[in-house]
């Protein structure tokens, strides 16, 4: 390993600047800490010290804040800077604020391994984008309290500075209101308990953000008070877009939610409240005389200028409260009010937004739902050309990782219609930054940890770092440093949950060679999947409701194979050797009942490895082995064999 990459070893999101002297090359031990403070001392910025450097020796570190967060909180446009100089003699941490110091000494967290630091670096740091967040759906299954302060950890490690929580959809409904105690759910969080959620955030530099999902995605709120919509809501337990939505002619409904906004506004102090608008069935508007009426008389047109005054309504009752809305894209509109529009449906309502003109945050190519791998998420940035985008859209399609679903992938095409071309000349609105999302309808609790941190630090760098930081081969050798701290470590969480299934550990590191099938295939099951690449209605049965237990092995999988990836350079003879025993040991074990195709997906991994061994020793053609090695790589239920993929690489780079 290089100088250079020495001191980049562990450190992810990859700072601005980076300058080392190669005279001063190394690492060394530095003694037990010492803090100076240059000015005044930030109770913040040394409570995190004490936190996260206690048992750390880093020498005498000089810091200096310019503005100390004196009973303030993270805010949309703090600043984020920090300088970090570290000599043989001492470590000077400058920063413009606070938030900017936490992040300077999260980068001196990361460059320290083995308790021993780069001997002389100097970095400038700041980020790209001031919105950088994650949105973590507690609807669809309830993420307990203390998991969300786990969450809100490793969000300051990655230097992500927005959690964005989805607390209501058709499923549920969690947050904790005394107005309306009928609307909650029995899993939810209390006032106290979200005030402290926003507190802890805040002492980390990160600001929380409620989205209370309106009109649509309301099933469970009109089971509770039907008298908000125009027909009768029916139970359900299943996922997907739901016809039930708020009846925007009811003053009742309006005054509902001022009510309901006002106590959210009471538990969360940040400027901004996502009000959803996503996914509005207008069914019930267009079957109902009185809308269809109060439509004409409003000279609203159509269903979507009802959504859009009903928009303009609760912009009007949340700036009351001193609040700016957000909403996903679906609210755009020529007359729309004031909002921040959360772009989900591809790049062109992204430039849609930026052209009204209102300011955007990008989420459309950082849905953690999809099991991408990191390397997918990573190339997309927030702000290339439209063309580019649909470019590497389109170029998914050709990834052999989707190949089996590549079909479906063109459902998504749909959203480029209406599309429109910035005029460059125009000044428009800004891209903010993004925000990673991962909708809950297959994470709970226990299989969070595996969603979430696999990809996540791919948006982070994204977010934050340079629009030059672009190599995937050093993302993925950074990734490994970063995966190591305990706020991201899910190695040891995914064993204990696979032992709880009855695993041995043969068959825990057999099935880390294993990946889920990609895109919303385990979601939507074969026949619907089938269905959406064929153009036609989706059926209504899918093989996951709210009450499917997530207790299966590929539950529990990381959505990308690491085990895979890290043979990418190691696939020798011996190894070989040593996997296809590993795979062989695993299939003959005895198995949890319930999930014969996780053994089908073993088996298909070491067929691949004979097939590449038989390759190798001249038995097998090379053509032959390649066709062989793609007929193996297919879904098996909901498994793919995540080995097949570097196989098929070296064998074809061989030629």
């Amino acid at each position: 390993m290089s100088h250079a990459q020495d001191v980049t070893a562990g450190l992810l999101p990859l700072p601005q600047q980076i300058r080392s002297a190669k005279h001063e090359s190394g690492r060394t031990a530095r003694g037990a800490t010492r803090v100076q403070w240059t000015n005044e001392q930030d109770p913040l910025v040394q409570a995190y010290l004490e936190r996260a450097f206690g048992t750390l020796d880093c020498g005498e570190i000089l810091i200096t804040v310019d503005q100390v967060a004196i009973d303030s909180l993270p805010q949309a446009d703090m600043l984020e800077g920090y300088e970090l100089e570290l000599s043989p003699q001492q470590i000077h941490l400058k920063a413009d604020s606070t938030w900017g110091a936490i992040h300077g000494l999260t980068t001196l967290k990361q460059l320290i391994y083995e308790n021993t630091l780069p001997r002389q670096v100097h970095i400038v740091d700041q980020p790209r984008f001031p919105w950088r967040g994650l949105m973590l759906d507690v609807t669809r299954h309830f993420i307990p309290l203390p998991q969300l302060l786990e969450v809100v950890d490793g969000l300051q490690l990655l230097k992500l500075n927005v959690l964005h929580l989805h607390l209501s959809d058709d499923q549920g409904f969690r947050f904790g209101s005394e107005a309306f105690p009928k609307l909650v759910s029995d899993e939810h969080y209390a006032k106290d308990e979200l005030c402290h959620l926003v507190a802890y955030a805040a002492d980390r530099g990160i600001r929380v953000i409620p989205e209370i999902d309106v009109p649509g995605h309301v099933n469970h709120w009109l089971l509770a008070y039907p008298e908000w919509g125009s027909e009768q809501a029916k139970p359900s337990q299943r996922f997907g877009v739901h016809p039930g939505c708020l009846d925007p002619t009811q003053e009742s409904v309006y005054q509902a939610l001022e009510t309901l906004f006002a106590e959210v506004a009471e538990v969360f102090p940040d400027r901004f409240v996502h009000v959803g608008g996503d996914e509005v069935n207008p069914k019930w508007w267009q079957r109902a005389e009185h809308v269809q009426a109060f439509i004409a008389e409003h000279d609203l047109k159509d269903a979507r200028g009802l959504q859009n005054y009903f928009l303009c309504r609760l912009q009007i009752s949340l700036a009351a409260l001193n609040k700016q809305i957000i909403g996903w894209d679906e609210v755009l509109h020529e007359q729309m009010p004031d909002c921040l529009v959360q772009n989900w449906r591809g790049a062109t309502t992204r430039d849609r937004a930026l052209a009204v003109p209102r300011p955007c945050i990008v989420s459309a190519p950082y849905y953690l739902d999809l099991h991408f791998p990191a390397d997918i998420h990573y190339r997309f940035d927030p702000t290339a050309t439209q063309q580019d985008w649909l470019r590497m859209e389109d170029d998914l399609a050709t990834d052999l990782r989707l190949e089996h679903t590549a079909e479906a992938l063109s459902w998504t095409h749909q959203w480029r219609r209406g599309a429109i071309a910035l005029d460059d000349s125009e000044p428009g609105a800004p891209v903010l930054g993004g925000e990673a999302c991962q909708w809950a309808e297959l994470v709970d609790g226990p299989t969070l940890p595996m969603r979430l941190w696999s990809r996540l630090p791919a948006v982070a760098e994204r977010l934050w770092s340079n629009a030059n930081c672009r190599d995937v081969t050093d993302f993925y050798r950074r990734l490994a440093g970063v995966l190591a701290h305990p706020e991201l470590c899910s190695d040891g969480h995914q064993h204990t949950c696979l032992q709880q299934l009855g695993l041995t550990d043969q068959q825990i590191q057999a099935v880390q060679y294993l990946e889920p099938t990609k895109w919303y295939s385990r979601l939507l099951g074969a026949q619907a999947l089938q269905a959406r690449m064929q153009g036609s209605e989706m059926p209504q049965v899918r093989p996951y409701t709210v009450a499917t237990p997530l207790n299966k092995v590929v539950d529990y999988l990381m959505p990308e194979s690491f085990a895979s990836r890290g043979l990418k350079d190691a696939l020798t003879g011996e190894h070989l050797d040593e996997l296809a025993l590993l795979c062989e040991g695993a299939v003959a074990e005895p198995w949890p009942t319930g999930d014969d195709d996780v053994v089908e997906g073993l088996k298909a991994n070491l067929a691949a490895i004979r097939l590449y061994q038989q390759t190798l020793a001249g038995a097998t053609a090379l053509d032959e082995a390649l066709a062989g090695l793609r007929t193996h790589y297919r879904p098996y239920g909901e498994y793919m064999p995540a080995l097949i993929p570097f196989l098929l690489d070296h064998l074809q780079t061989s030629r």
